[in-house]
């Protein structure tokens, strides 16, 4: 057009901006810039406001000196500085856009709306959407469903779920993308059952899923813990041919190890034909979590034969497994292969390793490295706090807390495990107490399953079983296996607690039927007493393995 001497036309200028947009060109974009401000086109607000669109991409700069080179805004110009606003995370920027543009005579409609409360719902920021709510009903936008979807999206990021689900209900136009930010948001709100209860009603009402939704809807099942859901998820995908996709099948994988399924979970991962980096390190971690140490090694040098480069997440479970293997010159091997990869600084690794050397009792390299991290994360400061408390090192334990709290970091409940459990193992009874109780009347952490258990194995380690007892007895919250396996331990260590001893593997039998090696500790501090008949009737206990049959019935 141009070498026929065809002078464009600024309809012919916005298809050019827009395609030039689309090709995500940088240069190509600046030279259609400079040659539509030849030809006369910088005052054309449409032109104006398209290439606003695609300067928001690299340089939102030159979009801020096109946007003020134009002295009477209409509304679509303001709209489009909003949303580039927002896109482009200055949010601060996007309320004063707002106010500015009403200030100027401009009233903010429909798309104003949900340009702007995704802002407030980032920040968090209830009031000033709550503003826009109210201001949506008077400008009768509040109708429209994108603008209800908006609204449901930012009372969900901002905590406040009920009042996201009461404007959901009140929608008279749902669509696909209503019902994924109402699960969405209850996931994040962390009630996945009410996910799943919102994945059940939007079937009802005929509205197919997509890829987003199935899978926010199988790690509400994981996070549920509700194993059937998963089960049912799987049939689901397959039915409708989703698990061809590697994200939904990963998931899957996931559901399946986290319910201890890892024979169902490794069939489904070998039957993803394209493994993405997702995938492997999905199926690294189910293993090195879930004490399956071997497996998750093997998996890692399969996904290697495959040339595919491992990243964080993925050095992190491998060295979680060389830990609990105590491969340690694997785990040298794979902090080289770390730092080769340019993965030094990162905390999570870096954390990782303080683990591994600390459990092989490295403790000076566990230190250099801790040492050597400029800005150290809760999780640094908790690894090398537990890193010496299970090298028997309390007081330095302590200390490294101590240093913690001088630079005016607030310990969160990981950092109060690795606390009391240094405190336990050292026999630090008095600090272990102190730092439980402060918990909660100074740091305002309410103590969790895992405390207590610290709190037990304290007592039990000192030879305080009745003590310890009662303390489970005034626990608001059930015990668990770790806390009468501790309570079991200490029984082991000092005479004449057979009752007790006798009460606890009750207890753990009606957790764990199926594991019966506490059995073994009974017999032990039976025949260590000289008690050979209640050491023989439970042998023969054990040799009926009969079910619901109590071994205090057995001994009696």
């Amino acid at each position: 057009m141009l070498i026929s001497e065809q002078r464009p036309n600024y309809v012919t200028i916005l298809s050019i901006v827009r395609a030039v947009g689309d090709l995500g060109c940088e240069n190509i974009t600046r030279a259609v810039h400079g040659l539509l401000f030849k030809m006369g086109f910088e005052s054309e607000m449409s032109v104006i406001t398209a290439l606003l669109g695609v300067y928001s991409i690299w340089d939102v700069e030159v979009g801020w000196k096109l946007f003020d080179q134009i002295p009477q805004k209409d509304m679509v110009l303001w709209n489009a500085m909003l949303s580039v606003c927002v896109k482009s995370e200055q949010y601060i920027e996007a309320f004063e856009i707002f106010r500015e543009m009403q200030y100027n005579g401009v009233q903010p409609n429909h798309v104003s709306f949900v340009s702007i409360l995704p802002a407030c719902a980032v920040l968090a920021n209830l009031s000033f959407g709550r503003q826009i709510h109210g201001f949506s009903i008077k400008r009768v936008c509040y109708s429209l469903t994108n603008v209800q979807n908006s609204l449901v999206d930012m009372y969900a990021k901002c905590g406040y779920l009920k009042t996201s689900i009461h404007v959901f209900n009140r929608i008279e136009k749902m669509d696909l993308i209503s019902w994924r930010t109402m699960i969405h948001g209850c996931i994040e709100n962390k009630s996945p059952r009410i996910a799943l209860i919102m994945f059940s009603k939007m079937q009802s009402c005929c509205f197919k899923p997509d890829e987003v939704i199935i899978l926010d809807a199988i790690g509400a099942s994981a996070d549920a813990e509700i194993f059937g859901f998963g089960l049912g998820f799987h049939s689901y995908t397959l039915k409708c041919g989703f698990l061809g996709s590697v994200s939904v099948a990963t998931a899957l994988v996931q559901v399946y190890a986290k319910f201890g399924e890892f024979g169902s979970a490794r069939i489904l991962f070998d039957q993803i034909h394209q493994k993405d980096l997702i995938a492997w390190s999905a199926m690294i971690s189910a293993y090195a979590q879930n004490g399956h140490p071997f497996n998750a090694l093997d998996t890692f040098k399969n996904m290697q034969s495959t040339n595919e480069k491992p990243n964080e997440i993925t050095f992190v479970s491998v060295l979680q497994a060389c830990s609990s293997m105590g491969v340690q010159e694997l785990g040298e091997s794979i902090h080289a292969h770390v730092t080769k990869a340019g993965y030094s600084s990162n905390a999570f690794l870096i954390s990782a390793l303080i683990d591994l050397y600390c459990k092989f009792g490295r403790i000076r390299q566990g230190k250099a490295l801790f040492d050597e991290m400029h800005i150290k994360d809760l999780i640094c400061w908790s690894s090398m706090i537990n890193g010496y408390g299970i090298n028997g090192c309390g007081v330095e334990a302590l200390e490294i807390f101590s240093r913690m709290l001088n630079r005016g970091i607030k310990p969160n409940e990981v950092v109060f495990i690795s606390l009391l459990s240094a405190c336990s193992h050292c026999g630090l009874e008095n600090e272990g107490w102190d730092w439980f109780y402060a918990m909660e009347k100074i740091y305002g952490l309410t103590p969790k399953l895992p405390h207590y258990a610290c709190m037990v194995d304290l007592l039990s380690r000192q030879g305080h079983v009745e003590e310890a007892l009662e303390f489970v007895k005034s626990m608001p919250i059930e015990p668990d296996k770790r806390i009468w396996g501790a309570i079991l331990a200490g029984c082991r260590s000092i005479s004449g607690s057979i009752e007790a001893a006798e009460l606890v593997v009750e207890q753990l039998i009606s957790l764990d039927p199926e594991n019966t090696s506490c059995y073994v500790v009974l017999s032990n501090l039976y025949a260590e007493q000289c008690r050979w008949e209640d050491v023989e009737r439970l042998r023969k206990f054990l040799d009926k393995k009969e079910t619901g049959y109590s071994i205090i019935d057995s001994i009696s």
